[in-house]
């Protein structure tokens, strides 16, 4: 099953993408992930690595390509028999940036992942996010 998911913010493209660019921030933005352990700290083709997500769990992953310019990425991520393949891109919009994931794999996977790949997008994507994840307080 194929599931293209979108969210807008107020964050700048080049913001956006870095967050995607640079493994040590995934946890920031992504809540389910917890560490990202991998021999660089950037996302290249050919990068193997896993995601700690809840409970510990390990996913093994490995980015199949990644175009900075274009900002574009791909990677393949498999638990036990489940595999996925997901595809992002940030583009520039009114105001701020727009991600897309496209998911591709069992449509149980897709259906359950969706919510959380939403949340998770849409704090890519704020203007206000601070390195810890939350989100910036007023003064």
């Amino acid at each position: 099953m194929r599931a293209t998911i979108t969210a807008s913010g107020g964050a700048d493209p080049a913001v956006a993408w870095a967050r995607y660019e640079h493994l040590d921030l995934w946890s920031t933005w992504s809540p389910q992930i917890q560490e990202v352990i991998a021999p660089t700290t950037r996302i290249a083709a050919g990068l193997n690595g896993l995601v700690v997500g809840p409970l510990g769990v390990r996913v093994p992953f490995e980015v199949l390509a990644v175009d900075a310019e274009a900002m574009e990425w791909s990677w393949h991520v498999r638990l036990g028999p489940v595999h996925a393949t997901l595809d992002h891109v940030v583009r520039p919009a009114p105001g701020g940036c727009t991600t897309e994931l496209v998911i591709d794999g069992p449509a149980f996977a897709v259906v359950g992942y969706r919510p959380v790949a939403a949340l998770a997008l849409r704090r890519l994507v704020r203007r206000d996010l601070q390195p810890d994840g939350s989100p910036a307080k007023d003064l």
